[in-house]
């Protein structure tokens, strides 16, 4: 029996196709829903250790060799040099920029598990040579093992804002204050004139689980404990 004579969706929907491959046209729309109470909310980093290149954002950035980078803990965007503004201070041909850290606030009214990190990334001038890549490396969680399944830098275009999934991370601990989740960035690309500054931001996306004014929320499948099975420090094979 066909699927169209089982349910009307598909009845409906075959309609449609065939008017949009026929030329008869036709519209379809599709509306994302907002995730549940609690669910998929987004806790900002910001930049905590000074380091060459990266500044918080403000109305000047200042991008120089000589300056250490100007943290904050309420302006989550990060305006980071280009490569070639560290001014030959690594060495001849050096390609990459000093290491920040980058660090969220601490949660007091909640304790929530951790589901993924995206980040955002904007050129604020775009470049008219090469592109610097911005990288991130090394997400823990009160000084626990690497999140992350690299060892090293790892592009942020695996964990941009809008892709279709979240990347995977090797764990989805709980975050209890006062720990909190930091992790490290670096631009890497070229030397040369004409790259870009760069800025952007970090959010780390967790589910609450029990919240002091609102109560404790029912999380997603994803993030309940029965779901995150392990036997011996690794997950049971099946």
């Amino acid at each position: 029996m066909a699927k169209s004579s089982m349910n009307p969706f598909f009845a409906a929907q075959e309609k449609i196709n065939r008017a949009m491959t026929d030329g008869v046209g036709g519209l379809q729309f599709t509306a994302q829903s907002p995730p549940g109470i609690g669910r998929l909310i987004r806790i900002p980093f910001y930049l905590v250790s000074g380091a060459t290149g990266f500044n918080r954002l403000g109305t000047t950035a200042v991008n120089t060799a000589t300056v250490n980078g100007t943290t904050s803990t309420t302006v989550p965007v990060i305006n980071a040099a280009a490569p070639q503004d560290c001014g030959g201070a690594y060495g001849a041909g050096v390609t990459v920029t000093s290491t920040c850290l980058m660090q969220t606030p601490q949660i007091s009214w909640a304790l929530l598990r951790i589901v993924g990190f995206e980040a955002a990334v904007r050129y604020p001038v775009l470049p008219s040579g090469p592109v610097a890549q911005l990288c991130f490396d090394n997400l823990q969680i009160g000084g626990g093992a690497n999140l992350f399944v690299h060892e090293d830098f790892a592009p942020a275009d695996i964990y941009l804002a809008g892709a279709d999934s979240f990347a995977g991370l090797r764990d989805y601990p709980i975050l209890r204050s006062p720990n909190q989740a930091q992790v490290q960035a670096q631009v890497i690309g070229p030397a040369v004139a004409g790259s870009s500054t760069i800025n952007f931001s970090a959010s780390l996306v967790c589910e609450i689980l029990v919240d002091d004014n609102y109560g404790a929320h029912v999380p997603g499948a994803y993030a309940r404990s029965g779901a995150l099975v392990r036997q011996g420090g690794a997950f049971v094979q099946r």
